[in-house]
């Protein structure tokens, strides 16, 4: 072969390695998982995270895929185990994740949470201890004001009371409100928010301590430059106008840095074991 033909296949070869070269990166790229409580539908939930996770991937550097849920036993089996790398939850599901990964919470929502017990403005039970034996509606088994709620009345009120879960806050709701339920708890800002016209049929008889919200945490196994990268890219986005819309869509709104400590360490004294004795009944 002559050596014009060697260097001519030689240019072949080099033009075709350099063609192949962002194909391979792209083969070999890290996809990072990003799990999501699913407290509402996954349609829902995938048009408020998107384009959050468009701007995460683009300012971090990284590849983030959503991983939605139709069920929480499926997300508190997944995020328990070691299949996603970045979790948003409830903080009482992000305790038991954690308590199995480790993960360490990144950002969260400087609101705080709170549970409140009410019944019918025209109810006889005017003290907690006055529902003793009763029965109380509930969201749902494992949403955050069910276990503050409950955690509060078992230990804080040391009263046994019955419980029915409705599904929903307006759900909880309808049952006070046609005397299905004998009280009520919800958390007080979806009452506020979601149906502030109801306040008035209701009375309040007890408020729970206040926890931290939600974290955007990640599994200690995701590098620590792209922890902080994450971290930042959150902060940031509380600077503009864009950027707090996509964090209210996600309920992220005035994001501060989130401390496993400070803000979640209080799930520790939960008897969630009870709990679900409690549910199971």
């Amino acid at each position: 072969m002559s050596c014009l033909k060697v260097r001519h296949l030689c240019l072949i070869l080099a033009f075709l390695y350099l063609l192949a070269l962002p194909f391979q990166a792209f083969a070999t790229e890290k996809v990072y998982t990003l799990a999501i409580v699913p407290n509402l539908p996954a349609v829902t939930l995938h048009k408020n995270w998107t384009p959050l996770v468009e701007h995460l991937s683009r300012q971090a550097g990284i590849k983030i895929e959503l991983k939605l849920y139709d069920k929480i036993t499926a997300f508190l089996e997944d995020t328990k185990g070691d299949h996603v790398d970045f979790m948003y939850a409830a903080p009482n599901m992000f305790y038991l994740a954690y308590q199995k990964q480790k993960y360490i919470p990144l950002v969260r929502g400087s609101n705080m949470l709170r549970g409140q017990v009410f019944v019918r403005k025209d109810s006889p039970y005017h003290q907690v201890k006055d529902l003793k034996g009763k029965t109380i509606a509930i969201v749902g088994p494992k949403n955050v004001c069910s276990v503050i709620t409950r955690h509060a009345l078992i230990t804080g009120q040391q009263i046994d009371f019955n419980v029915s879960f409705s599904g929903s806050t307006i759900n909880v709701a309808k049952s006070v409100l046609v005397g299905k339920a004998d009280a009520g708890a919800t958390l007080d800002s979806s009452m506020i928010d979601d149906f502030p016209e109801m306040q008035k049929e209701f009375r309040i008889i007890m408020k729970t301590p206040e926890v931290a919200s939600h974290p955007f945490a990640a599994h200690p196994r995701v590098p620590k430059k792209i922890r902080d990268a994450v971290t930042k890219t959150l902060l940031d986005l509380d600077h503009t106008e864009q950027g707090r819309k996509m964090l209210k869509a996600v309920k992220l709104t005035a994001p501060i840095k989130a401390d496993y400590q400070r803000d979640y360490a209080f799930f520790a004294d939960v008897n969630f074991d009870l709990l679900d004795k409690q549910q199971s009944q």
